[in-house]
């Protein structure tokens, strides 16, 4: 089959094709761009996509005039849009040129994605650039699922990023381009060694090819299997997410059902969560391996683990969730101190509030709700917890707060938060949210509906 034959083909079965379709080609001017380019322009009409050429004038290099004027010709004489913008050299930095210059493009792409409303926009990477991505991975070192190497498409600011070329060999698009005499140009700054990629290009994978001149293919091979073997992964961590996860948003995850899988399960299961709470997070084995250390370790009932760039993974008793450590920071200061205002509600910060009520009714009224002060233990007070404040217990005795807390399995970094009631007199009345003190009764008292409850709840309001 020829090559026009199969890019149809390869069109046809990703969904690329047809009048419908509207398209953004993205071309450099050199071989491969405008293979795909005419390649696009030759499928059957009615096959082929409203095509719009998108060109970015680096500035890099004189020879950029020349095609710049090369490519308005071309896209005039064959009737194709074309749409095009220039890097000023004003914007180019010292150092990280070629990086700077990809951002530079992209950014230009994802603008016109929208200004054209177009479905996708094509680059033209081919078979020998995934060969040299997927090495170039492994040896910079990564995650595993980027040893696949670039997908077909993916998506791009609301379309689609495709690469129609990736089944085809560079040796395949530069015959074709001669036998079909097309136009290119030759970028003179692909043969410097300057650039790492291109020292892989020049001199490492010419290398590999002289020992086993199936390199190329062998990589291609490989990252395939791979994809496979993470696809079905994939849908196994997916299935055991049902089992450990007690709640998406913010994300809690049951700490025994997380230990009842195997180590490995256990390292995808965490990578995953931590992917999907943190996109932008990278993990390491050793990392995973702390994280699983804390989580199986009945020693320490809570800590946290530093996963780097400002998260954590935080075990709290029977549960772990993954949060930003300056959240955690804010949290621990927002607690408030106020005296307590009868028959309104106060925020305690952190999206709870709390109520002091007067009622005559105490019968409908949870026990410990309901509490019974005189008139000299008023105003009440509500503080942050301090060591030396204590609860009074049924038998007379008193606890700390702090022993209360540690009780009830507050999470060490959470226990700041709780704020206590306490009377004119000092006694603590409770540990809101936690435990009440069991206070010794007295003539003369009222009742009164001490109520806690989150913003988010739709409970009775007070009047």
């Amino acid at each position: 089959m020829s090559l026009e034959t199969d890019f149809q083909r390869h069109c046809e079965l990703q969904g690329w094709t047809g009048p419908h379709q509207r398209g953004l080609v993205a071309v450099s001017t050199g071989v491969d761009s405008m293979v795909l380019l005419t390649l696009f322009t030759r499928l059957p009409v009615d096959q082929r996509p409203q095509l719009t050429v998108v060109y970015v004038d680096h500035q890099l290099r004189e020879q950029s005039r020349t095609e710049t004027a090369f490519l308005k010709q071309w896209c005039a004489q064959q009737q194709v849009p074309l749409v095009m913008t220039t890097w000023p050299p004003a914007q180019h930095p010292q150092h990280g040129l070629e990086n700077a210059a990809r951002q530079f493009r992209y950014e230009f792409f994802a603008a016109q994605l929208k200004a054209q409303q177009a479905d996708w926009i094509a680059t033209a990477h081919q078979a020998n650039e995934q060969a040299e991505t997927i090495l170039f991975k492994l040896l910079r070192g990564g995650q595993l699922d980027q040893l696949t190497g670039m997908a077909a498409s993916r998506p791009f600011h609301g379309g689609q990023l495709i690469r129609p070329l990736l089944p085809f060999t560079k040796a395949q698009l530069r015959v074709y381009a001669e036998q079909q005499e097309i136009p290119w140009f030759e970028d003179a700054t692909n043969h410097e060694l300057t650039a790492s990629r291109n020292r892989l290009r020049l001199q490492i994978l010419p290398a590999l090819r002289q020992e086993n001149p199936q390199v190329d293919q062998h990589l291609l091979t490989y990252a395939e299997q791979l994809r496979t073997v993470l696809q079905v992964t994939d849908q196994v961590v997916t299935q055991r997410f049902n089992q450990i996860v007690r709640q998406w948003q913010p994300l809690v995850v049951d700490t025994s059902q997380f230990l009842a899988q195997s180590p490995e399960l256990q390292d995808l299961l965490l990578t995953r969560l931590i992917k999907l709470t943190a996109p932008a997070l990278a993990t390491t084995p050793a990392v995973l391996r702390e994280c699983r250390q804390l989580l199986a370790n009945p020693q320490r009932p809570s800590g946290t683990v530093d996963l780097g760039g400002e998260w954590c993974l935080n075990k709290s008793y029977v549960t772990f969730t993954i949060n930003q450590l300056k959240n955690l920071r804010q949290n621990s200061q927002e607690v408030f101190s106020f005296m307590v205002v009868l028959n309104q509600w106060r925020t305690l910060g952190n999206g709870w509030q709390f109520g002091c009520f007067t009622t005559d009714v105490t019968d409908d009224l949870p026990r410990q709700q309901v509490v019974a002060l005189a008139a000299d233990q008023w105003p009440l007070q509500v503080r942050p917890w301090r060591a030396s404040d204590r609860l009074r217990l049924a038998n007379g005795h008193h606890q700390p707060v702090r022993r209360a807390l540690i009780n009830a399995k507050v999470p060490r970094e959470a226990r700041r938060q709780v704020p206590v009631l306490v009377t004119a007199k000092g006694e603590i009345v409770a540990a809101l949210g936690v435990k009440w003190s069991v206070l010794p009764p007295r003539a003369h008292t009222s009742n009164y509906h001490i109520k806690l409850q989150h913003e988010s709840a739709k409970g009775e309001q007070h009047e």
